[in-house]
């Protein structure tokens, strides 16, 4: 079982529908069939709190991730019938996608696709080194 909790703040005009698919493909894309994860599109004020209060870094950013617990150990703790392992939360700021898209002549729905991919991945083990 996949279950998507999306938090949407300021009433920011998005596509929920795409936002759920593209967190479904990426974890069916990683063999992943039973997870829930938190999403969270916010705004510049609580992006940039988060960033310097949680990892120490100056200023805003376009999406962060906070992992609950490693990829390998999803199914390691015992959880009540019906209830996925949280992998974690990705916060996406959405004025930092809508810059973003209209630098690069996209669709806003499509950078923050992007950007929920990216903390995804984040969240599956990836990382930039």
């Amino acid at each position: 079982m996949i279950q998507i909790n999306l938090f949407v703040g300021s009433r920011y005009p998005i596509n929920r529908k795409q936002l759920r698919a593209t967190a479904e493909r990426v974890l069916k894309e990683h063999k992943i069939e039973r997870a829930q994860i938190d999403i969270s599109v916010v705004g510049s004020r609580k992006i940039k709190k988060l960033n310097e209060s949680e990892l120490k870094h100056d200023g805003t950013t376009d999406v962060l991730s906070f992992p609950q617990h490693e990829k390998k150990q999803l199914d390691d703790f015992p959880l009540p019938e019906g209830i996925p392992p949280h992998l974690g939360d990705v916060v996406i700021s959405f004025p930092m996608a809508v810059q973003t898209a209209r630098r690069y002549g996209k669709l806003v729905d499509d950078q923050l696709s992007f950007y929920l991919e990216h903390g995804m991945l984040h969240l599956l083990g990836y990382h930039h080194e």
